[in-house]
C-alpha cells in the first residue's frame, strides 16, 4: 500500500506534466506567431525604447529583429527533448507502480525531466531580466517564476524516499529478475 501510495502521486504529476509540455509543443509549431511576437518584442526591447523612462539604460542589449525564428526554434527543440524525457519519467514510474520495473529508474527518469523543465525557465527568466522584460511584460514573467516553482516543487516530491521495506523488496526482485553477471 505505501508503494501505491507514493508512486500514484509522482505518476499522476509525471504524466500530466509530460502531456502539458507536449501541448507546449504543439502550440509553439502551429501557432509559432504569439511566441514570435512575444521574443521579438523582448528581444529588440521595442516597449522599452518606446518609454522615455523606464529601462532606457538596458536598452544597449537589444537584438535585431533578425534571430527570434533562430530563438524560437530552439526553445521549441528544448521543449521536445523536454517533453521525451517527461514521458520518459511518467512511463518508468508507471511500471514501477504496475510492478515492472524499479524505482530507482523512475527516480532517476523524473530527475533528469524535472531538471531540463527547471532549467528552461532559469533560462527564459535569466535571458528575459537581461532584456529588462520584467519591466514591460511582468505576466509573462509571473509566468515563467511559477513554471519554475513548480518544477522545484515536484522535484521535492518525485525526490521523497518510497516506503523503505516496499523500495527494498522491489529492489531484491529487480535484482533476482536481472542478475549482474561479470
Amino acid at each position: 500500500m505505501m508503494m501505491l501510495s507514493s508512486l500514484l502521486p509522482r505518476t499522476v504529476v509525471m504524466t500530466g506534466l509530460a502531456a502539458w509540455m507536449t501541448i507546449a509543443v504543439l502550440n509553439n509549431l502551429t501557432d509559432q506567431g504569439t511566441n514570435l511576437a512575444n521574443l521579438e518584442t523582448m528581444l529588440t526591447m521595442r516597449l522599452l525604447s518606446e518609454d522615455q523612462v523606464l529601462g532606457n539604460g538596458l536598452e544597449w542589449r537589444a537584438w535585431g529583429s533578425g534571430s527570434t525564428a533562430s530563438v524560437l526554434y530552439c526553445v521549441i527543440a528544448w521543449q521536445l527533448a523536454t517533453a521525451a524525457a517527461l514521458w520518459w519519467g511518467a512511463a518508468a514510474h508507471l511500471r514501477a507502480l504496475l510492478g515492472n520495473g524499479g524505482t530507482g529508474e523512475a527516480a532517476t527518469a523524473a530527475s533528469i525531466a524535472l531538471s531540463m523543465f527547471a532549467a528552461m525557465w532559469l533560462v527564459f527568466l535569466c535571458g528575459g531580466l537581461w532584456f529588462g522584460y520584467w519591466i514591460k511584460q511582468g505576466p509573462i514573467q509571473g509566468v515563467h517564476f511559477t513554471l519554475l516553482i513548480l518544477s522545484v516543487v515536484c522535484m521535492l516530491l518525485v525526490n521523497q524516499p518510497v516506503g523503505a521495506a516496499a523500495s527494498a523488496q522491489r529492489d531484491r526482485r529487480d535484482a533476482e529478475r536481472n542478475p549482474v553477471t561479470s
